[in-house]
């Protein structure tokens, strides 16, 4: 990859490139401003998207609102950046637009050209630390500290080739973050096409249920004596357990190879299988299947997550009782239908890691790139 001559960049101050343009917010008790308003008009809950492009808006104000609050017009093909309460959300507006008063516009000055997708990345690896104050409502910039912060600014062809480079991971991340959220939804929709016609059961109808129980603190280590502990779901991924990096010489409650998971105690209901055997604390149950696959009731229980949440009893956090996870009432289908299920299933999981790999080296890729060029 061309390695550039940072030594030749340009320090600028942000004020004196750009006029700094923030939105208003119409008076809200005048419906004229908002009904059947056709103006896109900014405000934070729309910056909160990963999209690179900001196309339309929840909100929209009408001509009137326009023409009575002095609003300014942002145009399209301007970086925009969110700078009170949520501070450092970019994106390039792909309409003329409107904004509240919480987002900045980044408008060229007259006789001055930069490609608004270096501006974009740049805007996005700029560090606010500095300078922000603590308002009533959240962390706050204003106009003058962004008007003086420096940027280092190459010439036009370079700032071109260096958007370009970032563009390209940047839409490769989209893509298998899309992908994804597909498997994850053709995981449900095949459970759900497959897991019909079947018979209802009390989960300790097919699986014991043991409630986990914290050790005395003095028989931990991390020495590697004993068993791996889990106190709760911590090292939970997306299907298997993490390593623990503590261990417990005196095991209380054991959970056994291929036995599910479950966290019991705020967040209740998420599952996870058990790589190996271990000891397991009062954060988590253990559920042995003993007369139905294991990953099928992995994937059954999964899908019963918003069920169990809903069990969850207490003012402080949520918790579940053995009570409440052994009556659980779930339609089990044959060991053949299961088999199948989990044939698929298998296969989405499988892809999905792939996908998750991919998405990491490439976001490792991005901050790589974004740390060369603008650190």
């Amino acid at each position: 990859m061309k390695i550039f001559n940072k030594s030749a960049w340009k320090k600028v101050k942000l004020g004196d490139i750009f006029n700094l343009q923030m939105g208003k917010t119409p008076l809200r008790e005048n419906k004229l401003y908002w009904d059947k308003g056709e103006h896109n008009w900014v405000s934070i809950s729309d910056m909160n998207f990963s999209e690179k492009y900001l196309f339309s808006t929840k909100e929209k104000i009408t001509d009137i609102a326009v023409k009575e609050s002095g609003i300014k017009l942002i145009p399209k093909n301007t970086v925009i950046m969110s700078f009170k309460l949520s501070i450092g959300k970019v994106k390039i507006v792909k309409e003329d637009i409107y904004s509240n008063e919480a987002i900045m516009a980044f408008i060229p000055k007259e006789n001055f050209f930069i490609d608004k997708n270096f501006l974009y990345y740049c805007l996005k690896s700029l560090k606010w630390n500095e300078g922000i104050n603590k308002a009533v409502k959240g962390l706050t910039l204003n106009k003058n500290l962004i008007s003086q912060k420096e940027i280092f600014l190459p010439d036009l062809a370079i700032q071109k080739e260096i958007a370009n480079n970032l563009d390209g991971i940047d839409n490769l991340l989209e893509l298998r973050k899309k992908q994804l959220i597909y498997l994850k939804e053709l995981s449900k929709s095949l459970f759900i096409k497959f897991n019909k016609n079947g018979v209802e059961k009390q989960l300790d109808e097919v699986a014991d249920i043991i409630m986990g129980q914290s050790p005395l603190s003095q028989s931990y280590n991390i020495d590697k004596k004993g068993l791996p502990f889990y106190q709760g779901k911590t090292e939970f991924g997306d299907m298997y357990i993490k390593e623990s990096n503590i261990y417990c010489n005196s095991p209380i409650k054991i959970a056994e190879k291929n036995d599910i998971l479950m966290s019991v105690r705020a967040p209740v209901g998420d599952v996870n299988i058990a790589i190996h055997k271990s000891c397991i604390g009062r954060g988590l149950a253990s559920i042995r299947a003993k007369k139905i696959d294991y990953l099928y009731l992995f994937y059954l229980l999964k899908e019963q997550k918003t069920r169990i949440e809903k069990m969850g009893v207490g003012s402080t956090f949520k918790a579940i009782n053995k009570n409440n996870i052994s009556s659980l009432k779930m339609s089990i289908v044959e060991m053949n239908k299961q088999n199948k299920i989990k044939k698929y299933l298998i296969l989405t999981e499988k892809l999905s890691f792939e996908i998750e790999k991919s998405i990491k080296e490439a976001q490792n890729l991005y901050n790589s790139l974004m740390n060369k060029y603008f650190d």
